[in-house]
């Protein structure tokens, strides 16, 4: 059958630059591997010439993939499976990269294009050490390459290819849409991206990801081409910088993600332990380790061994990070969102191609690796690294445990032992945050403390009293501002007991010392010199890292407190994880107070080709002695709205002050339509004269007066109109109590009027039907409605001093770039 609409040429084209890449990437893989083995130098020249030609063809190729799915989905040509499904015509055009990587076979490609780009560069500058090291590169690239086939060899299927027409995929090729040649015709739009995918983050977030996953393998590759080629100490001083630069960029695109969830997800932070975030963490603490272990080896021949094994198992939990992602094995314990490509094996197997050969390498070779039989001295500065290091890989296995739960679960049921045992499934922890905390927060105290000391000493042996001598002035320093910050401040992270709370101080402390120690050491070990502290000052910005999250976490204040207990246990969804109590209704302008805020919901807004509902907040400020206006803002929080699935996705809005952040999101708000449809309550009349009551469900009302002329925004008084407004103060259960003014009026001197007034938090209307002068009453008709209601629930939180964290961010960055640029120079 011949299709009509389709445009078959660019995936083609972007098909064969796939093919191509793995074919060159396989070329230059056998090509650097017998540059290494053979010993016929024009033979060896011979091979490099092939295999350089080979692995830049196989880098134009994945350019031309990646230029061939973005003229895809830029023209959205919707029969294409991956721009039906990651693309819409409304799609504002700065978020095609997102929709780019925005699934798994993209993910692949965007690493694939980093890993070309990492390449080239090793083949002009790594001079003798290229063939053994891009023997092991080109390897990575092929087995990349092959993520990205879709084809089938030797009956199993390799990869999942990009270019997919929407009529070939598997779920579709009984569709009857797909059995008629002009089925395009009635394809007019794609799914769309995922509304959280919509951020300026997300277009710069996932390429320096993905940059750090792919700059992760130098120093694997440098490591294995040593024991290798038995030049064991040779690779050493060439592989510092590249270690440095996978340490900036794995840390930078790390916490861009943090960034991302702070600014775009609505779990109240920056950093939840979510699988994916701990899959990408641990890698990144073993490599710092592996960083550590080489400056030591450097400078007295020590924890070589260590250093291999820690950029070994780096790459290796950068490629077992990448199968709980891709394999779908996450799916019921992460925020994210994961879908089985039915490439588990195929990822399995790419663990496992490099995760043998290393590890066997290192085993059988252990012996001849250069080793000081010396024992460290407990006083000296290699011997704190090494246990730094160790301390790091601690941290490092029991985010690993918990993360693999699912894993652990399905090999004791694919192994039997689950059977065999009778065992049920290992339970997640119902506490994440505190699982993980717990732990992690004394590693924090240990790590924190080495960083102040460490620095201080010398290589080999430190005399006793000369490091105490040298440690005085920050300790100090560091207990006077730890006193200072303990007395003036307020430490609320005791939800977990008196232990946890001791813990946190010290953490405080650890904090502090990290900053003070290495600020001290800059201008008394360095006398100034800024060109060698690069170390110093990332350590400086570890230290304000530990103190950002710990002040913004333990006096992090929830303002958006249900006084008024108007959501019960019951009105969230049990997965949505929210404590109604930290939940408040706000009814469309009424102000509601929340700390020190008056906060009003003005309304929603949406825009043509937005998914996304956009709602109006203020926020306002009083001096509470003269009720002077003292500050005034409007905060813009979204979300997308699922009417189908009575569903919200909330994307949160912030106020940013040097010292604090108000973090605020919608957590649900009504289905107008439904509601409003569904609203068949009847008024009740009611007779009464000023002062009598009328009672309700929850609470009552009083007759204060009546206001010849009354003011409401719904009424608009005319020349000769007779108005009559009935004031009324309504008390609740609760002691709260609000204001209606419903109000009659007669116009043009026969038609009457009647201008109801609402509360929404008491889903209470009340309407001024009648006067009833002989008797010296009025009639009022009351209805508590149980249908529609315009009001948002939203959550609202003060996190201090998070600019702390982000700051620490930031300089921890400029001190490993100055140490890259260190070792480059040197």
């Amino acid at each position: 059958m011949k299709f009509v609409g389709e445009h078959l040429l660019p995936g083609q084209i972007g098909h064969f630059f796939a093919i191509l890449a793995f074919v060159a990437s396989m070329v230059a893989t056998v090509a650097y591997y017998n540059v290494v083995k053979l010993k016929d130098p024009a033979l060896q020249e011979s091979w490099k010439r092939l295999a350089r030609w080979s692995f830049i063809i196989q880098s134009a190729a994945v350019i031309g993939v990646f230029a061939c799915l973005y003229h895809i989905l830029y023209n959205h040509y919707f029969e294409y499976k991956y721009a039906w499904r990651n693309t819409s015509r409304d799609l504002p055009i700065q978020y095609l990269l997102s929709s780019l990587w925005s699934d798994q076979e993209g993910s692949f490609l965007l690493w694939s294009i980093w890993n070309s780009i990492l390449g080239v560069i090793l083949i002009r500058t790594s001079k003798k050490w290229e063939a053994p090291v891009m023997t092991t590169f080109s390897l990575a690239q092929l087995i990349m390459a092959s993520m990205l086939l879709g084809i089938f060899i030797l009956g199993y299927k390799v990869g999942s290819n990009p270019f997919m027409l929407l009529r070939q995929a598997a779920e579709n090729q009984q569709a009857p849409i797909f059995q008629t040649p002009n089925y395009m015709e009635h394809i007019h739009d794609g799914n769309g991206l995922n509304v959280t995918l919509q951020n300026y983050w997300m277009v710069i977030h996932p390429p320096i990801l993905f940059l750090g996953f792919a700059s992760m393998i130098i120093p694997f590759a440098f490591a294995f081409a040593g024991i290798w080629t038995r030049d064991y100490t040779g690779w050493v001083k060439p592989v510092q910088p590249w270690a440095l630069f996978a340490v900036a960029l794995l840390g930078t695109g790390i916490m861009m993600g943090a960034a991302w969830a702070y600014e775009s997800l609505n779990f109240g932070g920056y950093w939840g332990w979510d699988p994916v975030e701990n899959a990408s963490l641990v890698p990144w603490l073993t490599m710092v380790a592996g960083v550590h272990t080489l400056l030591a080896y450097k400078s007295t021949g020590h924890s070589l061994k260590s250093s291999v094994f820690f950029f070994f198992i780096s790459y290796i939990l950068i490629l077992y990070s990448s199968f709980l992602t891709k394999s779908g094995v996450l799916g019921d314990t992460s925020v994210h969102s994961f879908t089985d490509m039915g490439m588990t094996a195929q990822l399995l197997f790419a663990m496992l191609v490099f995760t043998i050969p290393s590890i066997a390498l290192l085993v059988m070779r252990r012996k001849e690796i250069p080793t000081v039989r010396k024992e460290e001295s407990s006083y000296s500065r290699e011997f704190w690294l090494f246990v730094g290091s160790l301390i790091l890989l601690i941290a490092g296995i029991q985010i690993t445990f918990t993360t693999s739960i699912p894993v652990w679960n399905k090999l004791l049921s694919a192994t039997g032992l689950k059977t065999l045992f009778k065992m049920n499934d290992i339970a997640p922890p119902s506490d994440v945050i505190f699982h993980y905390n717990k732990i992690q927060v004394w590693i924090a105290i240990v790590l924190g403390v080495l960083t102040a000391i460490v620095q201080f000493m010398k290589y080999k042996d430190t005399p006793r009293g000369q490091l105490t001598k040298k440690l005085a002035v920050p300790t100090v320093l560091a207990l006077l501002l730890t006193g200072l910050v303990a007395w003036k401040g307020t430490i609320t992270y005791d939800n977990y007991g008196a232990g946890f709370l001791t813990a946190i101080y010290l953490m405080l402390f650890a904090s502090i010392y990290a900053i003070t120690g290495n600020f001290v050491y800059i201008f008394s070990g360095l006398k100034g010199k800024l060109k060698n502290a690069g170390a110093s000052v990332a350590h400086i910005g570890f230290g304000m890292v530990l103190l950002g999250v710990l002040i913004s976490s333990s006096r992090m204040e929830v303002i958006s407190l249900d006084k008024m207990r108007m959501l019960n246990d019951g009105f969230f969804r049990k997965e949505s994880k929210q404590n109604p109590r930290e939940n408040i209704m706000l009814p469309k302008d009424v102000p509601v107070q929340m700390g020190d805020y008056h906060v009003t919901y003005a309304g929603d807004s949406i825009a043509q080709g937005d998914p996304k509902t956009y709602y109006i907040v203020h926020y306002e400020k009083k001096d509470k002695q003269t009720g002077n206006i003292l500050e005034k803002f409007t905060l813009y929080p979204d979300a997308f709205v699922n009417r189908k699935e009575n569903a919200i996705s909330s994307n949160p809005a912030s106020r940013h002050y040097l010292t604090r952040d108000i973090f605020t999101y919608v957590s649900a708000a009504p289905n107008k339509e439904e509601e409003a449809k569904a609203d068949t309550t009847a008024y009740v009349t009611h007779e009464i004269k000023q002062g009598d009551s009328i009672f309700f469900s929850k609470g009552f009302m009083v007759l204060k007066g009546l206001n010849t002329k009354p003011e409401s925004r719904n009424y608009i008084p005319q020349n000769g109109d007779l108005a009559v407004g009935a004031e009324l103060e309504v008390y609740t259960q609760t002691d709260d109590h609000f204001k209606l003014q419903p109000i009659y009026f007669i116009r043009d001197s026969s038609y009457q009027y009647s201008v109801e007034d609402t509360l929404a938090p008491l889903s209470l209307n009340v309407r001024f039907s009648k006067i009833l002068p002989a008797e010296n009453k009025v009639e009022l008709k009351v209805k508590e409605s149980t249908g529609f209601n315009d009001y948002i629930v939203m959550k609202a939180m003060i996190f201090p001093y998070i600019n702390v964290l982000w700051l620490g961010v930031i300089i921890t960055i400029i001190g490993t770039a100055m140490s890259i640029f260190q070792r480059i120079r040197r």
